[in-house]
């Protein structure tokens, strides 16, 4: 399948989307100075840019998940049950809205490729430390 030709999926894009969303709160909470907590004190001031940044990544987990449903279900289902109908939309746009489209959502998918892996990877290393926490 060409890279290009997962434009035409929804949640492909809105992924790409959110991945800017992603980013934008990794760096507001990268760029967060806090005091450490009063011993009191049960939030300290850097928590709701992290559960902002925890949130937005586990939306973007799901959005991934979302994206393999539906290209799972276009190619599986509805072309094998329904090989007539189609669900491309054929726009007529400029070719200098298309160019910044594309680099926007090249950037964008990469990116977003590259924070869900990140995802997992720290997913996985949690699961590995909370069950050797329990044990």
């Amino acid at each position: 399948m060409n890279f290009l030709e997962y434009k035409k999926y929804f949640f492909i894009n809105l992924s790409a989307l959110w991945s800017f969303i992603v980013i934008y709160s990794m760096i507001v909470y990268s760029n967060t100075d806090c005091l450490p907590p009063a011993p009191n004190e049960f939030i300290s001031c850097g928590f709701s840019e992290f559960i902002d940044m925890a949130l937005s990544i586990i939306i973007l987990l799901w959005l991934f998940v979302f994206t393999i449903l539906e290209i799972v279900i276009r190619k599986y289902l509805i072309e094998k049950r329904f090989p007539n109908l189609k669900l491309d939309l054929k726009i007529k746009i400029p070719k200098f809205i298309a160019a910044i489209y594309n680099l926007i959502f090249s950037i964008g998918f990469l990116s977003a490729s590259f924070l869900f892996f990140v995802a997992i990877i720290l997913l996985f290393i949690a699961m590995i430390i909370w069950i050797f926490n329990f044990f």
